[in-house]
């Protein structure tokens, strides 16, 4: 399978209020992934969605939010405008949208990343996995008696996640971190804000395992993949 990595330039104002319309909009939200989320389903399907994905919104630059999908844009394209709610479409700028395939990365590759991640850890309670939770990774690590500052906690669990994809770390750093009070639905399928944290963290990385690492960057690392973590952008190495 060829992953595509898609470029949308979208459409603040409309998003906003696209956003509103579906009750996505919240004074006490601090992170507004969901309604990203939402507005890709609106768009392309569940199914379809183009996840993981990330936006960027940086100073004096427009938003943009960059996907990695299954299928080329044109393919994507011509979904949305056969069945896509018109006002998603237009605030997404699904139009304007560039796409490209990703090629396939060998073993000893040498690569820079970023990836914004929201370090997590799930835990279950009375050894019971119908209890399971999510904790925030500072909070279950002070529950330990953990000391360390929380660069060095969300570094730590970024580290262990991205070994995971097969890959070995040169150099590592936390560009940012955030507080990330964010939209999720609860068993009951209820829309609740769920407090968090997210960090950005940047490096060097050496492919040792090409498929662990291909299946990594189309399924993103740590959870809340959907929600606009996840997504490993990719650049040359650093000096």
């Amino acid at each position: 399978m060829t992953l595509h990595l898609l470029r949308f330039d979208p459409d603040p104002v409309r998003v906003q209020r696209w956003s509103a319309a579906e009750g996505l909009v919240k004074a006490d939200l601090s992170d507004d992934g969901y309604a990203w989320h939402a507005l890709l389903c609106a768009v392309f399907g569940k199914a379809a969605a183009p996840k993981p994905f990330r936006v960027l919104a940086r100073r004096g630059r427009p938003v943009q939010l960059l996907a990695y999908a299954a299928e080329p844009g044109d393919a994507l394209l011509r979904t949305a405008r056969d069945f896509a709610d018109p006002a998603a479409l237009a605030a997404l700028g699904v139009e304007t949208a560039a796409s490209k395939p990703m090629p396939r990365f060998t073993e000893g590759r040498r690569l820079g990343f970023s990836v914004r991640v929201r370090p997590v850890v799930r835990t279950d309670r009375e050894g019971s996995r119908d209890k399971v939770r999510e904790v925030d990774a500072l909070v279950h690590a002070r529950g330990k008696g953990d000391a360390r500052s929380p660069a060095e906690i969300y570094l730590e669990w970024t580290a262990a996640r991205l070994r995971r994809a097969g890959v070995e770390l040169e150099a590592l750093r936390l560009d940012g971190q955030e507080d990330a009070a964010a939209l999720r639905r609860d068993a009951t399928r209820a829309l609740r804000v769920v407090p968090g944290h997210g960090a950005t963290a940047a490096g060097t990385l050496r492919i040792r395992d090409a498929d662990l690492f291909a299946e990594a960057l189309g399924r993103g690392i740590g959870r809340h993949r959907s929600f606009g973590f996840g997504m490993l952008l990719l650049s040359p190495p650093e000096a």
